[in-house]
Parts: structure tokens; sequence; C-alpha cells
């Protein structure tokens, strides 16, 4: 990794700053995202160590794919907060993304690669043409994020109009709001926007997990821009890294930026996106009466730890596959015969994938298309869901893995139990103490009747 470092310093700043106005700063911009120079922030390779929030990047149809977790495999990733655990990250490191794109930055295809599979509009199946990979990174999941100043990104969408002479014009107050950060910033791929990376939380007077506003100042066109920000205690957030760093602002530094963030919330967030402060000092409440609530996100739920290949021997599936691969156990092959279909597959430690309908993810997740709690394609986020948490996992108990008997189920589970009995309880965050010890006995009587 070294030496990718090393080849990353030496790249040059695609986006200069070439004059500062009153009204517009004026840059020089390269012609497309595919032709600049990559500079990539050392300050991110870090976090990833610990988060593995890194991915390889499809800039034409705007996925993550992780052709590194599932060897060989560079279709649409599952990275959703339900579909990863510590043991079966879809993201990785800067170095495992780098090592799979055989050491650039600047797009990479390997004839080795598998691809997913897609339906054209006439629905026959058939593989994605292989395209050029490049290293991004992601928001992690609160989950992932590091243990003090989590990663947060400020995207100012809407604040630059290209001039299409090699130049474009930046709002002056999205310039004042880029040098208070002071951090690492790169164009977007529409080069309309910038992202700015930090280390800070949404403050605690923030009604809700996103911040998104208008800013004042209009472009020559006379669009208006806004400001988003996201980060903890949100989950996470993909966005289509570009890395066309701006040369005047930090070129390695994501740095911890709470009071300054703190100020630009403040600034720009009407009444009405607020916390009063009696609703304030519940939610300090809530979360000191939480404190020592025994259920905690530190420790994983078994039933995230299912394996999912035994699940899958059902159907067309257990009658056809060979090596893990076969046709859909539910709805067999889509545009070719069970016995020839290929549209499923199945691994211990990487989940499952349903080509023809780009869905996937854990044992829990196959448990609910095989139960038709969800359909294939709708699958990958039913543990978001209380409800369907809790059917889940009252199926995967009492017909999938008896061995849960005595297992914990997870929260979102235990949520669904409370809804369904007409119990109050805070939606976000762990359960109070009472709530959890109510949830799981309930959970304990009751059966799964399909």
């Amino acid at each position: 990794m070294r030496e990718a470092i090393q080849r990353l310093d030496d790249a040059e700043s695609p986006v200069k700053v070439t004059d500062v106005g009153e009204e517009y700063v004026t840059l020089d911009v390269p012609e497309s995202v595919h032709d600049a120079e990559r500079v990539i922030p050392a300050d991110l390779v870090e976090i990833g160590q610990d988060a593995r929030n890194w991915f390889a990047w499809d800039l034409e149809e705007k996925q993550p794919r992780a052709p590194y977790t599932n060897p060989g495999y560079a279709g649409a990733a599952q990275w959703g907060r339900e579909n990863v655990s510590w043991d079966s990250r879809a993201g990785g490191t800067f170095e495992d993304v780098i090592d799979a794109l055989d050491g650039t930055v600047n797009g990479h295809i390997d004839d080795s690669w598998r691809w997913g599979t897609v339906e054209d509009d006439d629905g026959n199946e058939h593989r994605e043409d292989p395209r050029p990979l490049y290293p991004m990174a992601i928001v992690p999941h609160l989950d992932f994020q590091p243990d003090e100043d989590p990663l947060m990104l400020v995207d100012l969408d809407d604040v630059i109009e290209p001039q299409y002479d090699g130049t474009a014009l930046m709002t002056r107050e999205a310039w004042d709001l880029i040098q208070e950060l002071d951090a690492y910033t790169e164009v977007s791929t529409s080069m309309t926007g910038v992202h700015v990376f930090v280390r800070a939380e949404l403050p605690g007077f923030v009604d809700g997990k996103k911040v998104q506003e208008d800013l004042t100042q209009s472009l020559p066109s006379g669009e208006v821009g806004h400001v988003e920000v996201y980060g903890a205690p949100a989950n996470g957030r993909v966005m289509g890294t570009t890395w066309m760093h701006i040369d005047a602002t930090p070129r390695h530094d994501v740095p911890e930026r709470q009071a300054t963030i703190d100020d630009i919330v403040d600034e720009h967030l009407d009444d009405d996106d607020t916390l009063t402060p009696a609703e304030q000092a519940q939610a300090a409440f809530d979360d000191r009466a939480e404190g020592s609530d025994i259920d905690s996100s530190k420790s994983k739920s078994a039933y995230y730890s299912l394996n999912p290949e035994p699940i899958a021997q059902t159907g067309p599936f257990r009658a056809h596959a060979v090596n893990g691969q076969g046709p859909h156990p539910v709805h067999g092959g889509t545009s070719t015969p069970d016995a020839k279909s290929t549209n499923f597959g199945v691994d211990t430690n990487d989940g499952w994938k349903c080509w023809a309908h780009e869905d996937g993810g854990g044992a829990l997740q196959l448990i609910a298309v095989i139960e038709g709690i969800r359909s294939c394609g709708n699958a990958s986020d039913v543990m978001q869901d209380p409800v369907d948490a809790l059917r889940v996992c009252l199926a995967a108990r009492d017909k999938h893995a008896t061995a849960l008997e005595d297992e914990k189920p997870p929260t979102m589970a235990l949520k669904g139990v409370l809804g369904v009995q007409g119990v109050d309880y805070k939606e976000d965050g762990q359960l109070s103490k009472a709530n959890y010890a109510l949830a799981i006995g309930l959970f304990e009587e009751m059966e799964y009747t399909g």
C-alpha cells in the first residue's frame, strides 16, 4: 500500500483556484471525471483501516462494488446496515480495493471478474457489460464509525457552474463555507457540487439525522444551491467520490471540525428543524436511562451469524445447484430453465445474491424471501422494518435454525414485538431496560405461524 500512497502523493490536484472574487470563485477544471488526476487523502485511508468503508465504484451505474470480498464478483454490492456485520463486511480497506484494481486509481477492468445479471426491456436475463471500477469511500454506518470524531460528509450541491471552456464559477458563499471547514475538498462527478470530509457529529439539537438546507447566493444562471450534511448518528451514505481535489484546500487532512459544524447547522437550520430545550432535555434523559440497557449494539445477535447455505437448500436450487450457484430457491430461473440457470449464488461467508433482481444479503434476508415475508428484489432491508424483522426471526428460530431457541433476537425484532403489542418505545437507538425485558419475554412465548 505504501507504493500506492506514494503514487497518490505524486498526483497533481486537478481543480485549481485561479481567482477569488467578491461574488464568484473561478476554477480551472478537467474535462470530465474520467480524465482527471486523482488525489486521495491519507486521513480517509487511515479511517478505512478500522471502518472498512472502501469500495470499488462504478461511475456509469453509480454503484459500489466489492470484487475483493467475494473474490472475482463485480456485481453491485449490498452495503446496507443490515447486510453487513463485523465478520462479513461488504466494504474493505483502501489496500483491499487498490489491490483488486491492480494498483491503479484511474479505472481498472479485470478479465477474470464475474459481473451481475440484469434484465432487458423484454425480461431476458444477461450479464452486465464490463466497466472500469475506481476506488471510493462511503460514510460508514454508525456501528462502524470511529469511537471518537466520526466521519462526516458536507455536500454542497449546485454551487458550481461549468463555463465549458475549461473553467467553472463557484459561489463565494460556498467557498466561504469550504474555507471555514478547512478540510479535504473535491468536486463532484457532475462538476456542479463539492464534497468536504470532516470529523464531527450532528449536534444534539438537530431534529433528524440529515441536514439539508438552501443556501442564499445564486449562480449566474439563477440556480441556488443547498448544503447537506451526512454522518453520525445517521446510517451510512454512499456518495460518488471523484478525488478531483481542489488545490487550495488541504490535500490529506480530514480534521475534527465539531465547532464549525455546530455553527453551520445553527446558521442554516430553521426553528422547525431543531429540538426545543425541553425536547433536548428529554432526549438526554432517555439516553441516560438507556445507558444501562441489557441490549447493546456492541453484542451482535446470533441471528445475524446464521449460515445461509443450508437455508438455500430448497426448491429449484436444491435440485440443480452446482458449487454454490444455480436457480433461485423460490422463483427459479427467470429467462432460462431451472436446470441451466445460475441466477442465484450462496456462500457461507459472503451470503447470497440473486443477479436477476439485484437482491441479496445474509440468512435472515433469504428466510424473508423463502417465507414470503418479502419478495426477491425487496429483501435486503427487511431487518430495518420492526414487524418484518420479528416475523423473520420467528421463522428463523422455529423453522430454519432450532439452535436459536435460547439466543436473543436482534433489537429490531424486539421493537416489532412491542409494536404489534401496542407498546410505546423509542424508535431510534436501544430499548429501555423495562421494554427490553418485556419484549424478550413476549418473543419467547410467540410462535411463527407463517
